[in-house]
């Protein structure tokens, strides 16, 4: 929509051609002026162009090139010269060196007078300004008349017939500040938004494209999704609460059937877990990306996870697909049909989410269903393994408000290492000999031993794999061991023994 070089060549009226063909001719002019003085870019700006008849051109082709880098530094459009009055042309030399910097150099008809170009170009961008104030009140006026609950696809086809170029909303590729414009391939544009959900607008014009008003088709793209956002959050909060209930088992399957197609969510089902610190700033944006791209699902946080209840299909794949590479790994369990089976499908999606941690991609359970040589993909197989060995020691953890199950995984994780096993846990060396000893007797088993060691180390996973222990296990609340005199717990600050 700019007026440029190439605007001006394309005008017969104008009778200007380049002498430096194809060169600078996207650049944009915003006014003309005649300036015979030899140094113009003292006196013209950015995006001026220069008409002279060619006295203040200097004779000698190094201070010709002098003066076309001048006014290419002052980032003037183009220099325009008459065609029969200059004393000392350009030379050929002087031409191929303002290509070479990508500065057009242009030469007007000499029965065509100055002021006739300076109002064809005023002329020009009066009328482009003009288009663009249009344009922006078409765009504003789709953004009044699209309605909340509309699919944003309207309000992006109808932005894109305006602007007569191809808008859609992608997941973002890279980090980016909002606003920030990136060239893409290919002619496209992307602009990073700042509504939830970690989106960009990315935009294929079909012809020479306006950066400004590429500036307010985001904004109103953004204006739109905020809306949005504000008018379906009750509706996610009570989704939310409905998702967190249904994890408690808390509500009967007959009613949580209807409760949850009522949010259009209908089975077959899967479970996806994501955990990072943020997890409400998590949240905010799995409603957005899903809101956005009108996919039903249910969220909530529980036990500084994020949950997404959604059905099997490909519309939900790349929702997944970005939250797992934006959020270190995603755990999804197996299909399932009965919200009555909600909670092993947690457990599955939190197993597979150990792995999907590892690699930071989105792992499903059936995936990582034989990544064990040892150890069944069954839940309730695992958790009678971990039950068998860790049982009595978590049957003493919970009796005495103790974190002995804890120590003893970090003391395999570890590799048996008392130094770094004792300051994972802030305590002294002989402390953690003391838990240790204590541990063993619980469970009865020795730990210098290669057999009871692999033992308790299976179990620990199999505990972790069925759900039962989380994946990143912080160290719990209270002591690890009852104390008298007032000792500071571990886990509450470093001891000394």
């Amino acid at each position: 929509m700019s007026f440029t070089v190439r605007s001006l060549l394309s005008i017969p009226a104008a009778g200007t051609r380049s002498l430096t063909p194809g060169v600078g001719e996207e650049r944009p002019i915003v006014w003309a002026h005649v300036c015979e003085l030899p140094e113009p870019w003292q006196w013209l700006g950015q995006d001026a162009l220069v008409m002279t008849t060619g006295i203040g051109v200097p004779a000698g082709t190094d201070e010709q090139i002098a003066y076309l880098d001048g006014m290419h530094r002052a980032g003037i459009a183009a220099v325009a010269i008459d065609a029969e009055m200059p004393e000392h042309p350009f030379t050929p030399a002087a031409l191929a060196h303002a290509a070479r910097a990508g500065f057009p150099v242009l030469e007007t008809a000499h029965e065509v007078r100055f002021v006739s170009l300076a109002m064809t170009v005023a002329n020009a961008v009066q009328r482009e300004r003009a288009e663009r104030v249009q344009q922006t009140e078409r765009m504003y006026a789709a953004l009044a008349e699209h309605a909340v609950d509309d699919g944003i696809d309207a309000l992006l086809d109808e932005l894109g017939r305006i602007l007569r170029a191809a808008l859609v909303l992608l997941p973002r590729s890279e980090p980016a500040g909002p606003g920030a414009l990136q060239q893409l391939p290919a002619g496209s544009w992307s602009v990073p938004l700042l509504s939830p959900g970690e989106l960009e607008l990315r935009v294929t014009p079909s012809g020479p494209l306006d950066r400004a008003q590429l500036r307010h088709a985001a904004g109103i793209v953004d204006n739109a999704l905020a809306v949005k956002v504000a008018a379906r959050r009750s509706d996610w909060l009570h989704g939310s609460l409905l998702l967190t209930d249904l994890c408690d088992d808390a509500v009967a399957s007959a009613p949580a059937d209807h409760l949850v197609a009522a949010y259009g969510v209908e089975p077959p089902f899967q479970l996806a877990v994501s955990q990072r610190p943020d997890a409400r700033a998590t949240l905010d944006e799995v409603h957005a990306s899903f809101g956005t791209a009108q996919v039903p699902a249910l969220a909530t946080v529980k036990d500084s996870q994020v949950l997404v209840l959604a059905s099997l299909g490909d519309a939900v794949e790349p929702l997944f697909e970005a939250l797992a590479s934006s959020h270190a790994g995603l755990g999804v369990s197996a299909g399932f049909s009965d919200l009555a089976a909600l909670p092993t499908a947690l457990r599955q999606a939190r197993s597979a989410l150990i792995r999907a941690h590892q690699s930071g991609r989105l792992l499903r359970f059936e995936e990582q269903a034989n990544t064990s040589l040892f150890l069944p993909a069954d839940p309730d197989q695992l958790r009678e393994i971990a039950r068998q060995v860790l049982g009595p020691l978590r049957t003493y953890d919970e009796q005495r408000g103790t974190s002995l199950t804890h120590t003893l995984r970090v003391f395999l994780e570890e590799n048996r290492s008392w130094v770094r096993a004792s300051e994972r846990l802030f305590v002294h060396r002989q402390t953690l000999i003391a838990r240790i000893s204590r541990i063993e007797k619980i469970i009865g088993r020795d730990l210098s031993s290669m057999e009871d060691t692999a033992e308790c180390w299976l179990a620990v996973q199999a505990a972790i794999r069925s759900g039962d222990l989380a994946p990143s296990d912080p160290a719990p609340e209270g002591d690890a061991e009852p104390r008298a005199g007032g000792a500071p717990s571990p886990g509450r600050g470093p001891q000394l023994g």
